[in-house]
């Protein structure tokens, strides 16, 4: 059995968090990841947080920054082609004209769920980024 590491606990306080568009918290699929980058010691060139209220002021921020794709590239670099994801790497999972943003934990993909908390599925991912980290 593996000891608990950075991802457990990152991932262990946000299943108590609600879903909420552009809260201070870690409250939308965006967010969400963006709380974890943090907690690795990146960040984004631009405030996500506040800048927006609603599902379509976030859709509008995004296009306005280039999209999804572009928003993870600002803090992570471009997206990992040709490999398998790892334990912490993100990535995007496109499904029924939404995007979302999910966490690697090495079997499956976590995600801010819409009723609040963490959820996980066993999709393909469109796009994955590389966080580097090492459990």
């Amino acid at each position: 059995m593996r000891e608990t590491d950075l991802l457990d606990r990152y991932l262990a306080d946000e299943r108590s968090q609600p879903f909420e568009w552009s809260s201070q918290a870690n409250g939308d699929c965006l967010l969400f990841l963006m709380g974890w980058g943090e907690r690795l010691g990146l960040h984004p060139t631009i405030r996500w947080r506040g800048a927006y209220a609603c599902e379509t002021g976030a859709r509008l921020a995004l296009h306005r920054f280039g999209g999804e794709v572009a928003a993870i590239t600002d803090v992570l670099g471009p997206p990992r082609m040709g490999s398998l994801p790892r334990r912490g790497d993100v990535g995007l999972i496109h499904l029924r004209a939404r995007t979302f943003g999910v966490i690697c934990t090495g079997h499956m993909w976590a995600f801010r769920a819409i009723e609040g908390g963490v959820g996980y599925c066993r999709l393909p991912v469109d796009y994955c980024w590389d966080t580097r980290f090492s459990s």
